[in-house]
C-alpha cells in the first residue's frame, strides 16, 4: 500500500517568509565574502510576494533589518549593501540566532530559515535536546548550509531533520545559490500537517518512512508499507 497526498495541495500563492540566519563569528573571516556573495545572488531569486529578514549571530544577535521586509528590489538592494559592511568577530551563539529566527512569525504565512554557519556552538546553550525542543514548537522548515569542517554536524543535521529541512555542505557562492534555490523549492507547495496513520485488524511491517513527521509535502513524500493479513 502506498499513501500520497492528493493533487489538491496547490502552489503557495501568498509567498514565503524567509529568515536568513548568518554566522558572523571570528572563524568566518576567511569565508564571509563567499557567504555574502552567495546570499546576495540568492536574494535576487525571491518572488515579490516573499518577505525576508537577515539575522546575524556571533556572541549575540543583530537583526540587520528588524522585521520582515517585502522582497522588492529596493529592500533587497538595501540588505545587500548592509551585508557588505559586516565584519566577522567573536564566538558562536547558535541558540541566540535560532531563537531570533523563531520569533515574530506570522501564523498565516509559510515560514522557513536559511542557516549558514561554519563553527561549533560555543557560546550560550549548546545541548542538542534544547535545540530540538525549541524547533518542535514551531511550524517552520530549517535549511542548513555548512561551511568548513569544524561545524557540529550532528547538531546541525538533527535540527534540520526535525523540521523536515536538510543540512548540506557548501564551499562557494555557486554552491550556496544552488542550495538556496533547492530550499525554496521545498516550500513552494502546500503540505499536510500533523498526519497520523492507524492500522486495525491487520499486521503491518516495514513502514517507510519510520517516522511520518509533521510535514508531508506534495509531490515529494509518500508512505509505503507492505500489509500482511493476520490469521
Amino acid at each position: 500500500m502506498t499513501l500520497t497526498p492528493n493533487d489538491d495541495l496547490g502552489k503557495i500563492q501568498t509567498g514565503t517568509d524567509w529568515s536568513l540566519v548568518l554566522d558572523i563569528s571570528g572563524s568566518m573571516s576567511g569565508k564571509f565574502h563567499t557567504l555574502v556573495e552567495g546570499v546576495k545572488r540568492g536574494l535576487e531569486k525571491f518572488n515579490p510576494q516573499d518577505r525576508v529578514r537577515i539575522i546575524l549571530f556571533n556572541n549575540g544577535v543583530v537583526k540587520l533589518n528588524g522585521g520582515f521586509l517585502q522582497a522588492n528590489q529596493a529592500n533587497l538592494t538595501l540588505l545587500a549593501n548592509k551585508l557588505d559592511k559586516v565584519s566577522p568577530n567573536g564566538g558562536t551563539n547558535l541558540m541566540a540566532g535560532m531563537r531570533a529566527s523563531l520569533s515574530d512569525l506570522d501564523a498565516d504565512r509559510t515560514s522557513a530559515i536559511w542557516l549558514v554557519t561554519d563553527g561549533v556552538a560555543n557560546v550560550g546553550e549548546t545541548n542538542q535536546k534544547s535545540f530540538l525542543k525549541m524547533l518542535d514548537k514551531k511550524d517552520i522548515r530549517l535549511f542548513t548550509f555548512i561551511m568548513g569542517n569544524g561545524a557540529n554536524r550532528p547538531l546541525l543535521q538533527a535540527m534540520s531533520k526535525a523540521s523536515n529541512g536538510f543540512a548540506i555542505s557548501v564551499s562557494n557562492s555557486d554552491d550556496i545559490l544552488g542550495q538556496l534555490e533547492k530550499a525554496a523549492s521545498k516550500v513552494s507547495h502546500e503540505a499536510l500537517r500533523d498526519v497520523k496513520v492507524e492500522f486495525n485488524g491487520i499486521e503491518v511491517t516495514d513502514i517507510q518512512p519510520n517516522s511520518i513527521g509533521r510535514f508531508i509535502p506534495w509531490p515529494a513524500a509518500a508512505i509505503v508499507c507492505p500489509l500482511l493479513a493476520s490469521g
